[in-house]
């Protein structure tokens, strides 16, 4: 049955403000948390109105008349003392339309917000055709965002913040992914771009993304899924579409890149890497010293050898992929590493002769390491930078140290991910923090340059968990320097970050504050009250969230508002694709064969 639209008054034996008010409930009326109202005036001397509209955030009870416990017994118990109940709500005001600067009139009808009313109440009438259903509020109907926040037209980037395990971070991620790239409503606001729009998905844990691709076999077992898709305006909910699966080589096989899935077989992936000639030209040296603790000294010892190595490289015509040094750098090359590298791609291969050839991480570690413990040689003048031995030292270390957490990385048999489908998947889940890093970074630099040379449009997405490791508050890094690039200037050239973190007090606040959308699920008690621009019965709430509830915070609604996102129709991990086990449990290292 539909409850009353009519609910109740404005209390009057209360202030009301501009942004608040508090409404006595009638006998028979029922106000949830997070229902919308409204409430109308009339105004003086220029005979127009207002409608203030709200949203719920608290509800209270008591008995008028008891001022003692034992009273409401004898109130409602023994009848000997008068007293009656009393239901009240508190109101957090959302906007006043016209735009009125004025408090609700004490007493005035408090009603819900339905039809026009409720769209008013969400500001989709302002949004129009820019309006992305990005949840459900507990009704079961669509809540809004508006897309020119989210694409980079005026505002960018999604921030997702909760506990793990708690179906927040990722899993809202993706549904907002899903609804921008899949459903109909973000299609039609992606228009004529759809097709070359893309997002790259790290994957972090287990093998969980490795199947969004792939039907959710549990899906057909929640019964409210299908209805709340179909409220969101996706009328066949399906897996993700367009994907292309990314897993490392695994470490160990010598001469042999393999990799290793488990629950998929070896024709859905693809194993990627980066050629030492890629290495070299992308200056991803930098990306192997991505850790935000390190020095600046070996900073400057990196940035001066990534530069001498493009200045000095040229493609091996003998093995494709490998890079050879020659001991002068090569003519109308600028000293800078920028310069350098733009010659380096237009340089044609060439014999290796008597030069040294660098094939895999391991041969370029074994140069390097040459070139300081002779530094004086004459053949390879100015390639040890003038810094303090100390220093030098720790570069090597750290250098070889990386050999067996990310030298599997670099052969040049690898083939550098092509993101060349809608969705992209990079596991990086089993490698070291380091060489997840270094991965991160890769991409990242390749997806900015890209972007950099061509206009908004088409999108670049980029889901990344744990920001905290990449993006830390602390410190400086490659990693971070590109992340804080994307979230100041990433919307206006469409490279739109969706991070999650759970706790955004440990994220560089440059990337945090320039989201313009923020998302909050289930928060630790101890972090809460770092969401300030959640109101505090919000930020009390939000330490008791159950799974597939979110708080939506956009700049076009002046309030966050609780959502609930369904259960996906694509698999979120091993135990709900519905093809597992067609695939073998295991396979052989499989030699890696360019194309």
């Amino acid at each position: 049955m539909e409850r009353p639209q009519a609910v109740g008054y404005v209390d009057g034996s209360v202030t009301s403000s501009t942004q608040r008010f508090e409404v006595v409930l009638d006998d028979d009326a029922i106000l949830e948390l997070d229902d919308l109202v409204v409430c109308r005036q009339d105004l003086p001397r220029d005979g127009g109105s207002v409608a203030h509209y709200g949203i719920v955030i608290e509800g209270t009870g008591s008995i008028e008349g008891a001022r003692h416990a034992s009273d409401t017994q004898r109130i409602y118990g023994s009848h000997t003392m008068p007293g009656q109940r009393q239901r009240k709500a508190t109101v957090q005001i959302l906007r006043a339309v016209p735009e009125r600067w004025l408090p609700p009139q004490p007493g005035a009808r408090v009603e819900l917000a339905r039809d026009a009313d409720r769209l008013n109440a969400l500001f989709q009438d302002r949004m129009g055709g820019n309006a992305l259903p990005l949840g459900l509020d507990h009704l079961g109907e669509p809540v809004w965002a508006d897309w020119t926040f989210v694409n980079g037209d005026k505002g960018g980037h999604i921030s997702i913040s909760g506990i793990s395990g708690v179906a927040a971070k990722t899993s809202y991620g993706l549904f907002a992914l899903y609804m921008i790239m899949e459903s109909n409503p973000g299609r039609a606001l992606l228009g004529a771009h759809v097709a070359d729009t893309k997002a790259i998905v790290f994957n972090v844990k287990g093998e969980d993304l490795l199947h969004i691709d792939r039907p959710n076999r549990k899906f057909a077992d929640d019964p409210d899924a299908r209805e709340m898709w179909l409220a969101l305006g996706v009328e066949d909910p399906r897996p993700f579409q367009s994907v292309r699966m990314y897993v490392p080589p695994l470490r160990g096989y010598g001469d042999i890149l393999a990799a290793r899935v488990t629950h998929r077989n070896d024709t859905e992936y693809d194993i990627y890497g980066w050629t030492p000639l890629e290495f070299v030209r992308r200056g991803l040296l930098s990306f192997v010293f991505a850790d935000a603790r390190e020095s600046n000294q070996v900073s400057f010892v990196v940035d001066h050898l990534k530069a001498k190595l493009a200045q000095h490289a040229v493609p091996s015509s003998a093995t494709p992929g490998a890079v050879i040094i020659r001991p002068q750098a090569q003519p109308r090359r600028g000293r800078e590493f920028e310069a350098a590298s733009e010659q380096l791609a237009r340089t044609a291969p060439e014999a290796p002769g008597t030069d040294p050839q660098i094939k895999n991480y391991s041969e370029l570690v074994g140069f390097l390491q040459d070139r300081f413990d002779d530094p004086q040689a004459s053949a390879w003048p100015g390639w040890v930078p003038n810094t303090a031995a100390g220093t030098n030292d720790a570069f090597l270390r750290r250098l070889m140290a990386m050999g067996r957490r990310l030298g599997h990385l670099v052969d040049h048999r690898a083939r550098v991910p092509s993101l060349d489908r809608n969705v992209n998947v990079i596991d990086i889940n089993a490698l070291h923090d380091d060489a997840q890093r270094f991965v991160v970074g890769a991409v990242l630099d390749h997806v900015w340059r890209e972007k950099q040379a061509r206009g908004r449009e088409p999108l670049r997405f980029v889901i990344l968990d744990e920001l905290n490791k990449y993006a830390p508050r602390e410190g400086r890094s490659p990693i971070k320097e590109i992340l804080v690039d994307i979230a100041a200037r990433g919307r206006s050239l469409g490279v739109i970050l969706i991070g999650c973190q759970q706790n955004a007090g440990r994220v560089d606040s440059a990337i945090v504050d320039n989201a313009s959308v923020k998302v909050v699920g289930r928060l630790d008690a101890s972090h809460a009250d770092e969401y300030k621009f959640l109101n505090a019965e919000l930020r009390q709430r939000a330490t008791r969230f159950l799974p597939g509830t979110v708080v939506l915070d956009q700049p076009a609604v002046p309030a966050p508002i609780p959502v609930r996102f369904p259960f996906p129709p694509y698999a979120t991990n091993v135990s709900e694709d519905a093809h597992a086990g067609t695939a073998p449990g295991s396979r052989d290292p499989v030699e890696l064969v360019r194309p």
